[in-house]
């Protein structure tokens, strides 16, 4: 673990209320897909920290990023007015939400912008072309919360053995190449009937991950040792 003080590079804004915060790193910071760090702001005269998962992939070097869905927290608030140029304190990396080939079969379940760490985890599987066989099912709100869909499609059109289905859960047009509805047995069953043979990446809000993880248990009995979570809460 290396605690920085990195430069400012670049803010993305994706849509709305989701950007990605982008810092540069002057030497190679070893990191694993799918990895978080830890930021630190200073707010009213008080140092507070908060975590996000690493939205890019060890194989692009030169810089570190976070995305994340800005609220109306004191911290968001700090976020969206960090400075260009400027350097900020950080912890990195951490965490066990971890994928880079250790297993045949994957299968990634995610809403919101709890995509980040599987960007970087599909990003790294495309770039390191793993023999692994990943498929992801990405639950958003409405089309443009779909974040990062352009990438994973660039990442699909490199590696055949990545899928992308997309669901949307307020959506009142038919959006080509996506369903509508939760995330729920039936999708598993239809889009990965091989799925009691794959390790299960479920990410997102805790809300979301608890609803995933015991429709695997109870409705697919999925056994809990294939199952690997990460909970995202807001801030």
């Amino acid at each position: 673990m290396e605690n920085l003080k990195l430069k400012l590079e670049e803010i993305v804004t994706h849509c709305c209320d989701v950007k990605t915060f982008r810092f540069e790193l002057d030497k190679d910071v070893a990191f694993k897909p799918g990895q978080y760090l830890v930021l630190t702001l200073n707010i009213a005269g008080k140092d507070v920290s908060k975590a996000f998962s690493i939205s890019n992939s060890p194989t692009e070097k030169g810089f570190i990023q976070f995305t994340k869905k800005l609220s109306n927290s004191d911290f968001s608030n700090s976020l969206n007015n960090l400075t260009i140029g400027e350097e900020y304190s950080i912890r990195l990396p951490m965490g066990k939400f971890i994928f880079d080939g250790q297993f045949p079969k994957a299968a990634f379940l995610s809403g919101g912008i709890g995509i980040t760490p599987i960007r970087s985890i599909f990003k790294y599987a495309a770039d390191k072309k793993l023999s692994s066989n990943l498929v992801l099912l990405y639950s958003g709100r409405t089309p443009e919360y779909l974040i990062f869909r352009n990438d994973f499609s660039l990442m699909q059109e490199i590696d055949k053995d990545l899928k992308v289905v997309y669901t949307l859960t307020d959506c009142k047009e038919k959006i080509a190449g996506c369903r509508v509805g939760y995330i729920d047995d039936e999708m598993v069953e239809n889009e990965l009937p091989d799925y009691m043979e794959r390790v299960f990446f479920i990410c997102g809000p805790p809300g979301m991950v608890d609803g995933m993880r015991a429709m695997l248990l109870n409705k697919l009995s999925i056994p809990n040792s294939q199952i690997i979570t990460e909970d995202f809460i807001g801030y």
